[in-house]
């Protein structure tokens, strides 16, 4: 059976002599010692349970083909950049847990990820968003426009982004201003021209 852990994306041989029939099991990445759980019939994790004690969701997509990109809020409080976001032109999913949020990697293709640091310090027993997205294989990722928020950040500040592997870093204090949405379009499409280029050589070499 091949096995991917669902923090670092390490796939993993398992013997099929070495899996127990019928049952759910659990073992530590040796790449990365987040925990994986899987069960016999493949690599699918245990349904989490949120801070409240109740079933989190598995994921979801977007239903229906539209040109609006894709956007996720991880966030304990999601409402104000949701609606910020749609304001923006976005659909929005707002991810209640950590699996939740890498599911919904796997499900859509977004434009643009936000994760603040109080989501980040959820309990991530079996994944971590940031994580992952950290360790997401750079051929997804630079598709992906990456905002971290956090408390005492250096607002804008392109080698605390780069040290946090993300594309801007923001204050919670200036993320709550007015202006915010202008600097994040401005973010954006700077980031845009900038793999603009890329892509374009990466084509003209036959690796796009």
């Amino acid at each position: 059976m091949q096995v991917t852990c669902n923090s670092c994306n390490k796939v993993l041989s398992i013997p099929d002599e070495k899996i127990p029939k019928g049952q759910v099991f659990s073992f530590n990445c040796p790449a990365c010692k987040n925990k994986i759980t899987v069960n016999a019939e493949g690599n699918a994790p245990v349904v989490p349970m949120d801070d409240t004690g109740r079933t989190a969701p598995l994921g979801e997509s977007f239903s229906g083909s539209t040109d609006q990109p894709g956007a996720m809020v991880c966030h304990t409080e999601p409402a104000g950049f949701k609606a910020l976001l749609e304001k923006m032109g976005y659909r929005v999913h707002t991810p209640s847990h950590h699996i939740e949020a890498v599911n919904n990697l796997r499900f859509n293709d977004y434009r643009l990820v936000t994760v603040t640091d109080d989501f980040v310090k959820k309990p991530a027993e079996q994944a971590n968003i940031l994580e992952h997205l950290q360790n997401m294989d750079m051929s997804q990722r630079r598709r992906i426009y990456l905002v971290y928020v956090a408390d005492k950040a250096r607002s804008f500040d392109p080698m605390e982004a780069f040290a946090k592997s993300v594309n801007m870093i923001v204050a919670r204090e200036d993320a709550a201003k007015e202006n915010f949405g202008e600097a994040l379009a401005r973010g954006i499409r700077d980031g845009d021209r900038f793999y603009k280029v890329y892509f374009e050589v990466m084509e003209k070499l036959g690796k796009a």
